[in-house]
């Protein structure tokens, strides 16, 4: 387990452009060294990839930056979104939690079949017309994306399930498997620590603020949702990847703490304690801020921080 402390990340920060060099420097060489695993199982038969993550974790930039080294050098790579697989049945139905509620992180809503066959045919070298689905109207479109695996080239397929058995069969067997998330612990002076998940918490935030239309009290309230999905359905395969990947960056609570902060003091307290994010805010004034537009394009937080 590795922690990292607040007062290691306030005197970074003093030089943020040096603080924010070096922590690209570490995330570049856990692609590089992923990429190459990945390399290595390729030549022994295995040129799938299955990366999963729970929410917040980085998936769809980590996919990307893999896919970008293995191009770069000389193997081309293809990443492709498991929420692709996504359906609804006809008849409306949804699985729901023990509360009634709809079950949004149930692997019962991908089409299962349909991806196992697709997965088996792309490591074959037989072409696939991979489904799309379309969120807004919260069905299957009618849009298709066709994919060709050619000889030598390396299919990455990312999601939340991607290393569920109850999803995937034997395509296990010919794939490499990456569980990504924030493993990294920030501890204060005083030794208290900010479990991963928080930090995972403040992305999403921003994330479904500024791309989902979603505010941030809501993104809060879903945490027992989320966090019960990722208890059943995610972290209990994590231990069968081949690659632990932690995508923690050491800038990135300082670049996200003014804007967080801000809109956790518009939520009531008392709604913050029963969803056990109390200490989030208090922990986010411990740090120094960084200004972010010194953050670069190609970082991984801007997965979550993107465009205004």
């Amino acid at each position: 387990m590795q922690y990292f402390p607040v007062k290691d990340m306030n005197e970074a920060a003093r030089d943020p452009q040096e603080f924010i060099r070096w922590s690209q420097q570490q995330y570049a060489a856990k692609i590089e060294a992923a990429a190459k695993t990945i390399l290595e199982n390729a030549e022994n038969g295995k040129p799938l990839v299955l990366l999963s993550g729970p929410s917040g974790s980085g998936k769809t930039t980590t996919a990307q930056r893999i896919e970008a080294w293995l191009d770069s050098h000389g193997h081309e790579s293809h990443t492709l979104s498991m929420d692709n697989y996504y359906f609804r049945r006809e008849d409306g139905v949804m699985p729901v939690d023990e509360e009634g509620q709809p079950d949004y992180e149930s692997p019962d809503l991908v089409d299962m079949p349909l991806l196992r066959q697709h997965l088996e045919m792309m490591a074959e070298g037989k072409p696939v017309e991979m489904p799309t689905f379309d969120f807004a109207a919260q069905k299957r479109s009618n849009v298709t994306i066709p994919v060709h695996r050619k000889p030598g080239e390396i299919v990455i397929m990312e999601g939340i399930h991607a290393l569920n058995p109850q999803v995937l069969g034997k395509e296990k067997d010919i794939s490499t498997g990456i569980y990504i998330s924030v493993r990294t612990r920030v501890i204060e002076e005083h030794g208290f620590v900010l479990h991963p998940s928080k930090i995972r918490l403040a992305r999403r935030m921003l994330r479904d603020f500024r791309h989902r239309g979603r505010d941030y009290a809501a993104t809060v309230g879903n945490l027992r949702s989320v966090s019960r999905g990722e208890r059943m359905y995610i972290t209990p395969y994590k231990h069968t990847a081949e690659i632990q990947f932690d995508t923690f960056i050491p800038y990135e609570l300082p670049v996200y703490r003014n804007e967080v902060l801000f809109y956790l003091n518009q939520v009531d307290t008392k709604y913050l304690e029963d969803l056990d994010v109390m200490e989030l805010a208090p922990f986010l004034r411990e740090i120094e801020p960084i200004p972010r537009d010194l953050v670069p394009s190609d970082s991984l937080i801007q997965e979550f921080m993107g465009d205004d």
